[in-house]
């Protein structure tokens, strides 16, 4: 997140009057919320939002696609790209100018099919696929839109105008729908129009959003039409996402990138490994699925090098190089990364060592350390709020007792603190060194060609596409290393969050269930996730995948509709090694149960291209080779020297070589039709992502499902396990032992990343910003749908409104401190204070205010939640300002969720109000002072900062500016747009669903 302070905005609607939350529910605002029943108004700018039950729009028209239409690429063309932004662009003209003497590519056969069909008389056949019917009403959005294409001459225009929309159809669409609470119709869309035909058994249709539409006559052809569509709209980020997954990024970017690349090959697979999961852990129908997507990327790639200059994302000729075809270890690799950054959690041990050591350190009595180090890193509360109600049933995931529980703390704590702290990092967790950029520029183009590398074969360019880069003027050059920094970044931040809820009939006014979405993955340009509808081969649903993946992982069928949240489980563990050379001269040994065993040890050879001053050049031409290590508990990810000899971390998995097993799974679920079927998918699942599931029979379901170890009970999973024996896993939890609910007796489930059931132990720390405690983000979920029975679709849309600018620390700590009210001694200041707090219905945002943010427009928050904001970090100061800072930090670290309640402040409010847990603080955080004196010292402190930075004591103008999502172009805005909107916590693809 970044903010933007420039122009203040006023304040457009008081919502931080008396307005409580039930007027969200029956008041929601009908300009924001386009959803069936209510009124509908557009955006400056932008299409009306259609409505379920209404015919689908035409596509929406902003000023900028309209000026797209108008502009000429005859008259793009004279006025030449180097006008419309050659600085940032890069080596664009160079292309453009070089380009178009290239002869076509020949594509597979395939490709003469992919014209609109005809009649005998040669005139356009008339669409004849239809939708099924669906027993359901649904509602999508997904900003910033469908598209992530910025073609060459779209990548100009849109730099000549500043505009978003101008970059490319449907790149811009859905931007200012989302910000203003609006929806779009989300569902089975009516074909018309004339397909594309990619194969001869399919036919894709593209809804007013630019959605694809497909009908196969086969699973094979449905998924071959995916891909080709992935490819068409999101080829730059799909290479991108495949790159990560396969360590091949620096062969793209340079050797700032080789880093990423080594813990790839670290933590990944080989092909060989690859293919036996495919045959092994895939049915031939989802190979099939596979096989089809693959295909049809391919099949786009040859259409694109046969016309470079329509169809060649611009993010190809800023980096000097052209897209390659893909391969089927592609697809799984992509999936096995989402798997691992999305659904996987855990690995981060060390960083639990160096917060006790840190403690211990910081007190002489080691006690005293050990018992701060719990109390802000506790495994369970067991008042903590959970998703699965105790009426449902407790799920552990611990074989310990309490007192086992307490021994296996302090032999683990004695043992991680005696280990080196250089196993923290090294190669498998991204710890490497990058090289340096050996030789001169000029080498890189005279340098022989790697195998694969394309860009070489174009005729006309000497030293191929690569040698263009080294001719950049100086500005260009900027532009093209900030967009290698920026795609990396992109990269890193791959994270997985989301929110969920499931209605049952005996709550909802039709008496049907329903259902709300929001995975929260970040913005950008285009998002992670893609949103499509397949029909034919079995599949009949419509959701959201990431491009590249043949499935509907998160969305709806004909009579059934599921979500998907980050499980957060602790499925990563860090296992000790001893490790010695090899007395035979082979691979490194460890030392297992008493004898030494050879690691199984491989060479990875990283290629990465010449940066000179961050821009790359030429071809992928220099390469580091790694020796690439594995126990039988999984990769090793660094190494250390103690004083007892060699020691090595590896990170066991436990999802370790099933991973694909998931994708399975998924496509059970693109072909359910009840809860049987889905059931039957759920069965499949390996990944730690919390699904919920409604229906048209009524059902609501939740499992908390994946792949699960049994921990020895000598472990503390907080801390490194010694890899030795004695201490291995006891296998995994049975699938129907893993934390679920189906028709729970409270009528609703609902889930945003909370902790799944009583009794299953959770580390705190492992999830920043979801802590296991008293108060947890989604109570702001529940507490609008526990005490109703009357709810209607259009609350769905008003449930989202409202956590999206709601500051989720209010609701516990705003009553304690108005407990203040009753201190006789308070100032005028304190008082006046106490009442704009005891007034404000911890809206943190004035929505729409700020939607034009890009422009030059900067909003502004109330004084309530600006003095609020402040407060939170002034208590915090009070209680833990003793303690060492990178311990606090570690319980406090950033999230996606800006206004989240973190770790630290459940422990404020255990120490404030014991009575919320059922633990008890080890050490007196209060210093002798009562709960009152710490809340007024405070406020007190919270006032004076704030009388200090806004220079007056008038604190009707205390408004702190709005915090800002950044929303860019995978290169940051070189290619494509950047700009910033309000920040609002909400899904970045929502869709509902209520039943009929």
């Amino acid at each position: 997140m970044n903010e933007d302070h420039s122009h203040p905005e006023p304040e457009t609607r008081a919502l931080h009057g008396a307005a409580s939350k039930s007027d969200y529910l029956k008041d929601a605002d009908p300009k924001s919320s386009p959803i069936p029943g209510q009124a509908s108004t557009a955006t400056p700018g932008q299409a009306s939002s259609p409505i379920p039950g209404q015919a689908p729009t035409a596509t929406p028209e902003t000023p900028e696609t309209q000026e797209h239409a108008r502009i000429s690429r005859r008259r793009l063309l004279q006025a030449g790209v180097a006008a419309a932004g050659a600085a940032a662009v890069g080596p664009i003209p160079s292309i453009r100018r070089l380009l178009p003497g290239q002869p076509g590519r020949s594509g597979p056969s395939r490709l003469s099919s992919s014209r609109s069909p005809v009649d005998q008389a040669g005139n356009p056949a008339p669409a004849t696929d239809v939708p099924p019917p669906q027993q359901l009403q649904a509602i999508t959005v997904a900003p910033p839109g469908q598209s992530g294409f910025f073609s060459l001459e779209g990548e100009a225009l849109g730099k000549l105008t500043g505009k978003p929309g101008s970059y490319g159809a449907n790149v811009d669409n859905q931007r200012l729908l989302y910000w203003t609470f609006g929806y779009k119709p989300g569902n089975f869309a009516k074909p018309t129009g004339q397909p594309e035909q990619p194969t001869a058994g399919a036919r894709l249709y593209r809804d007013a959003y630019g959605v694809p539409v497909i009908y196969g006559d086969s699973a094979f052809d449905v998924w071959f039409a995916a891909g080709w569509a992935f490819a068409q709209d999101r080829l730059f980020e799909m290479d991108a996402i495949r790159r990560l997954a396969t360590g091949r990024l620096a062969e793209l970017t340079g050797p700032s990138a080789v880093p990423g690349d080594v813990q790839a090959r670290v933590l990944g697979y080989t092909s060989s490994e690859y293919e036996t999961m495919f045959s092994e852990l895939l049915t031939k129908q989802d190979q099939l699925a596979v096989e089809g997507c693959v295909s049809g990327i391919n099949a786009w790639i040859d259409k694109v090098l046969s016309d470079p200059l329509q169809l060649l994302p611009a993010e190809y000729a800023l980096l000097s190089s052209l897209p390659e075809r893909w391969e089927r270890v592609d697809v799984l690799a992509s999936g096995v990364l989402i798997v691992l950054s999305v659904a996987s959690a855990g690995g981060n041990e060390m960083q639990n060592v160096a917060n006790l050591v840190a403690l211990e350190q910081a007190f002489p009595e080691v006690s005293t350390a050990r018992g701060i180090f719990q109390d802000l890193f506790w495994l369970e509360d067991a008042k903590a709020v959970t998703t699965v109600p105790q009426s449902s049933g407790r799920f552990p995931n611990s074989l310990q007792s309490p007192s086992e529980q307490r021994a296996a703390f302090e032999a683990m704590a004695d043992y991680a603190t005696s280990l080196p702290s250089s196993l923290a990092n090294g190669p498998g967790t991204g710890a490497f060194p990058a090289p340096g950029n050996l030789g001169p520029v000029s080498s890189a183009s005279s340098a022989p060609m790697a195998a694969g590398f394309e860009p070489a074969s174009l005729p006309g360019v000497p030293g191929g596409l690569g040698a263009l880069n080294a001719q950049l003027p100086e500005a260009a050059r900027a532009g093209v290393s900030r967009a290698v920094a920026a795609l990396q970044a992109w990269g890193r931040a791959l994270h997985g969050g989301s929110y969920q809820v499931a209605i049952s009939p005996k709550r909802s006014a039709t008496g049907t269930a329903m259902l709300i979405s929001g995975p929260q993955l970040g913005y950008s340009y285009p998002s992670e996730l893609y949103e499509i509808e397949v029909h034919g081969g079995g599949y009949n649903a419509r959701g959201a995948t990431v491009p590249g993946l043949p499935v509907v992982g998160i969305g709806y069928g004909t009579r059934i509709a599921w979500a998907l949240t980050t499980g957060e489980s602790k499925t990563i563990d860090s296992f000790i090694e001893t490790t010695r050379p090899n007395p035979n001269g082979g691979p490194p040994q460890y030392l297992f149960n008493g004898r030494w065993l050879d690691q199984e040890c491989r060479t990875e050879t990283v290629r990465y291209r010449l940066a000179p001053g961050g821009v790359p050049v030429g071809p992928p031409a220099e390469s580091v080779s790694v020796e690439v290590c594995r126990t039988h508990h999984g990769p090793i990810v660094a190494t250390a020297q103690s004083s007892t000899g060699g020691l090595a971390r590896s990170w066991a998995f436990a999802i370790r070589y099933r991973e694909l097993q998931t994708m399975s799974g998924i496509l059970q679920w693109n072909r359910a039709q009840n809860l049987e079927e889905f059931a039957a998918g759920m069965e499949r699942v390996t990944w730690n992502e919390n699904t919920m599931y409604a229906d048209a029979d009524g059902n609501i379901a939740y499992w908390h499902p994946g792949l699960y170890p049994v921990r020895s009970k000598k472990v503390d999973l907080r801390f490194p396990t010694p890899g030795t024996g004695g201490y291995e896993w006891e296998g995994m939890i049975p699938t129907n032992e893993m934390p679920h609910a189906i028709n729970p007796a409270q009528g609703y489930l609902a889930n945003w990343n909370t902790k799944p059931s009583v009794a299953w132990l959770e580390e705190a720390g492992a999830a920043p910003g979801q802590p296991a405690g008293a108060v947890q983000r989604v109570q702001d979920i529940t507490s609008m749908i526990a005490n109703r029975n009357d709810l209607t679709f259009s609350d769905l849309a008003a449930i989202d409104r409202y956590i999206g600018i709601t500051d989720h620390r209010a609701r516990s700590l705003v009553p304690l401190v108005m407990g203040l009210r009753r201190t006789k001694d308070l100032s005028a200041e304190e008082r006046a204070a106490l009442s704009l707090l005891a007034s404000w219905d911890y809206a943190a945002y004035d929505p729409p205010a700020g939607v034009e943010m890009g422009v030059s427009t900067t909003t502004t928050d109330g004084p309530a939640p600006t003095i609020f904001s402040e407060l939170v970090v002034a208590l915090r100061s009070e209680l833990f300002g003793f303690l060492p800072a990178q311990v606090v930090a570690a319980d406090d670290q950033p999230s996606i969720h800006l206004f989240d309640i973190k770790p630290i402040d459940n422990l404020a409010l255990r120490i404030l109000e014991p009575a919320s847990s059922s633990l008890r603080p080890s050490y007196d955080y209060l210093s002798g002072r009562s709960r009152t004196e710490v809340l007024k010292a405070s406020l007190g402190r919270a006032l004076q900062v704030l009388a200090e930075r806004f220079n007056t004591n008038d604190m009707l103008s205390w408004r702190r500016p709005h915090p800002t999502s950044s929303v860019c172009s995978l290169t940051g805005g070189v290619i494509g747009p950047c700009l910033a909107m309000p920040f609002e916590d909400r899904g970045t693809y929502i869709h509902h669903v209520v039943f009929s």
